[in-house]
């Protein structure tokens, strides 16, 4: 076992309570173009429990972000949720279906229950509000009868939590650096005590000491607070590092949800496995690195099958007729049939010495 798997798994230790949090079922999410529908997100599917860490990874364009912005229903027109639902699992055992919810009845569930951290801090903090009125607005909008001292008391324990003076409340966006803007906004998601945290790319603007400073300050205070988190990036060693399991998208499908464990190891589908290859070992021999050949496909012209068969140097002839299913397997699912059971042993033969037959005629 990698040290880098070990301390994961000794993470994981001191999370979930298995108590489910989040269900998404057939989740789908199209833009509405001239052009027709393009769907960016197609019948995802994943449970997340309270405590859990899902990261979410995939290359450009593969829907992550897109699928995080209907999580917390911030999407707008052209996007727009078609098909499936998104079942929130209070405290109190009641379930609510967020897609069906209007914009009202959203109200109780921002901030206090799902908060959200972009990319961007500079364009989601207020450049004219010091941070201080910016905390207490948020925490007065969900109980008007708080005291500004003891709102400002919980908003300096929170930046504190991130590694930002208390002093700092009296200061504007601007007169911070880029990484203590993206820890403060980090400290204003979990202002209203949040059980479901939303993360798209949250340090992709810093360099890569403050990236792991501000996952260590993350970390710590999921520790603490027990919030569950959707980690969006395209950085899978990042996740390897903080996640309970992880989502590989592609083409607005989950291709395969695994452990990091098993993805450092024995990632089961193809795309996966290229992503891993993509990257450079950290703790590791230094070896060449792998780019994965062609491109994503376009989501208008998309291929008969699967998503990925014309780029897969393992493709059979039944992945470019059939979209293969996601299928639970050993510790998470994979949706490629050399892995998920869906072909019997001599079903896969069968296809497999089909696709040699194939190569060598065209050799």
């Amino acid at each position: 076992m990698t040290a880098q798997s070990s301390s994961t798994q000794a993470r994981h230790g001191m999370t979930t309570d298995n108590e489910v949090l989040l269900e998404v079922k057939g989740l789908c999410v199209d833009y509405v173009t001239e052009s027709g529908n393009i769907r960016a997100c197609d019948n995802v599917n994943f449970l997340l429990r309270r405590g859990e860490i899902l990261g979410v990874a995939g290359e450009s364009a593969c829907g992550k972000s897109t699928l995080l912005n209907a999580l917390g229903r911030l999407q707008r027109m052209p996007a727009a949720t078609s098909a499936g639902q998104i079942l929130f699992h209070d405290r109190n055992g009641s379930v609510t279906d967020l897609a069906t919810l209007s914009e009202a009845d959203l109200k109780p569930y921002r901030w206090t229950k799902i908060a959200v951290v972009m990319q961007s801090a500079m364009a989601c903090l207020n450049p004219i509000l010091k941070l201080s009125e910016q905390f207490i607005d948020v925490q007065r909008a969900h109980d008007p009868s708080l005291a500004e001292k003891d709102a400002l008391t919980k908003s300096a324990e929170l930046l504190e939590a991130v590694g930002i003076s208390a002093d700092r409340l009296s200061s504007f966006p601007f007169q911070l650096s880029g990484g203590m803007q993206q820890r403060a906004l980090i400290a204003l998601s979990l202002v209203c005590e949040p059980d479901l945290v939303l993360m798209d790319e949250p340090t992709t603007a810093v360099d890569v000491v403050m990236q792991r400073q501000i996952l260590q300050e993350v970390l710590a205070a999921q520790k603490r607070l027990g919030f569950s988190i959707v980690f969006v990036t395209h950085d899978l060693s990042l996740l390897m590092e903080i996640s309970d399991k992880i989502a590989i998208m592609y083409a607005g499908q989950i291709v395969e949800v695994g452990t990091p464990a098993r993805f450092h190891s024995s990632a089961r589908h193809p795309y996966t496995r290229g992503l891993r290859l993509a990257f450079p070992p950290l703790s590791e021999p230094l070896r060449r690195l792998e780019g994965i050949k062609g491109s994503p496909p376009d989501l208008l012209d998309l291929p008969t099958g699967c998503a990925f068969a014309p780029r897969c140097e393992f493709a059979m002839p039944i992945c470019h007729q059939r979209i293969p299913e996601l299928r639970t397997i050993d510790e998470g699912a994979s949706a490629c049939y050399l892995s998920n059971g869906e072909l019997s042993d001599q079903e896969l033969a069968d296809q497999q010495k089909q696709a040699t037959n194939h190569e060598e005629a065209i050799a």
